[in-house]
């Protein structure tokens, strides 16, 4: 095992995933990290509750005499006498400052919900979500083997190598798409950031630049980061994005470009590259990172990526129609296209329900029980994605925007609930 401290990724060349050298570095992020993560989730769950309670403060009341804050301070001037007093003066100035540090607090606020609006949260869960699953279903075996204390720390930090750019990649790719989609956004999405008018497309291209450059900064400082695979990945997702959204290409007018886009993103780059990056933090190297567990959860993602190109713009035929956009939505109608990638969810989940399940069977008979728990923890898993995803669809109008793109976000709710179960996978 070698044991400098030049690279905190430094492992063994023995590919059977021996135990891990851990540096200075990587033993510090080790300690630190689960705090973090910990803290980046709550924030964003907690976010994300504010966000479905709709919660809004009363507003200040206008009008008569004795109501709304002028009003109330004016009665409390004169309780202090005239401002042509000190007292009156230092009053009224206090009551200055106190609205002046209210404005600049409701601000900052708006400003942050803003932009978190405009990262398309759902997606950036997805990331947040599917890059530590992908690290631990590439840990798996060397777990069961030897131990999570022997794993966890330079897997940790892989997890963080990885993730930080992979979110701001995420947050450069989705930018792009409502900086060049606004007019489309307008009809079919008012409510976003830039079609809303809360954010400036000058503001939204510094976010985008600034993400894309701290990505590619981030990657070349760490050394741990400097690897093919994760660069690969990366460099991969932003130039699809940009050719995804971004003219002279534009591969959203072409129904067969787009899926394939997301199909090549959701399934290939970040499932294989992400999972041929943590394998490298195990100390295998070349090709020796991709086996048949890593191809075929690839498979699994790539046709769930499929189910996402499909399905997104079936809520948006509106304004892809008046935009030019001849999506698959747009030429066959979204009944089909609703009917297809829901086909095509179920028949997904229904044959990897039953997979999991007779390679449940095989296991006990072979006498290998504590294999066929997770097997059939799986084989229960898509059973109930594919029950949830069944009753979602229940009384789905594919001529009604909102029922369409709430169902959707249920299915997001699936894809999420599928990285959370691929650790499990044996």
């Amino acid at each position: 095992s070698a044991s400098s401290c030049s690279a905190p990724r430094t492992l063994t060349a023995d590919p059977s995933c021996a135990k891990v050298a851990l540096c200075p570095p990587a033993a510090t992020m080790a300690r630190v990290l689960p705090a973090m993560l910990a803290a980046a989730i709550g924030l964003v769950v907690l976010r994300t509750l504010a966000a479905s309670l709709a919660f809004s403060a009363p507003p200040l009341q206008q009008g008569g005499a004795g109501t709304g804050a002028p009003a109330l301070r004016q009665q409390r001037l004169r309780g202090f006498g005239s401002l042509r007093s000190p007292l009156g003066r230092r009053v009224a100035t206090m009551g200055a400052e106190v609205e002046k540090v209210e404005k600049q607090k409701s601000s900052l606020w708006e400003t942050i919900v803003t932009l978190y609006d405009f990262t398309r949260p759902h997606t950036l869960v997805g990331t947040l979500i599917s890059v530590p699953a992908v690290h631990l279903f590439a840990a798996a075996p060397a777990i069961a083997s030897q131990g999570a204390a022997a794993v966890a720390p330079a897997m940790l930090w892989s997890v963080v190598l990885a993730l930080v750019p992979a979110l701001l990649i995420n947050l450069y790719i989705t930018g792009l798409n409502q900086i060049y989609d606004v007019e489309i956004d307008k009809v079919n999405k008012p409510y976003l950031p830039i079609a809303a008018g809360r954010l400036s497309l000058a503001g939204a291209w510094r976010a985008c630049l600034i993400s894309l450059g701290l990505a590619v900064a981030w990657s070349w400082t760490f050394f741990g980061a400097r690897s093919l695979a994760l660069h690969i990945t990366l460099a991969g997702s932003a130039a699809l994005g940009t050719a995804y959204s971004a003219p002279p290409i534009r591969m959203k007018r072409s129904p067969f470009l787009a899926a394939f886009c997301i199909i090549v993103v959701r399934g290939l780059l970040v499932q294989l590259g992400f999972y041929w990056f943590a394998m490298e933090g195990l100390g295998r190297v070349g090709l020796e990172c991709l086996d048949g567990r890593g191809i075929a959860a690839a498979a699994f993602f790539g046709v769930f990526g499929l189910v996402i190109a499909l399905m997104k713009d079936v809520p948006d035929v509106l304004g892809d129609e008046l935009a030019g956009i001849k999506s698959m939505s747009v030429r066959l109608g979204p009944e089909v296209m609703l009917k297809t990638a829901t086909i095509v969810l179920w028949t997904l989940l229904g044959t990897t329900a039953g997979g999991f399940g007779i390679l449940a069977g095989s296991a006990l008979l072979a006498g290998q029980p504590l294999l066929a728990l997770p097997r059939v923890s799986l084989s229960l898993a898509a059973l109930w994605g594919l029950r949830f995803a069944i009753g979602a669809h229940k009384d789905v109008d594919a001529r009604d925007p909102k029922g369409v793109y709430a169902f959707y976000m249920d299915v997001w709710k699936v894809f999420y609930a599928s990285y959370l179960c691929l650790p499990l996978a044996r």
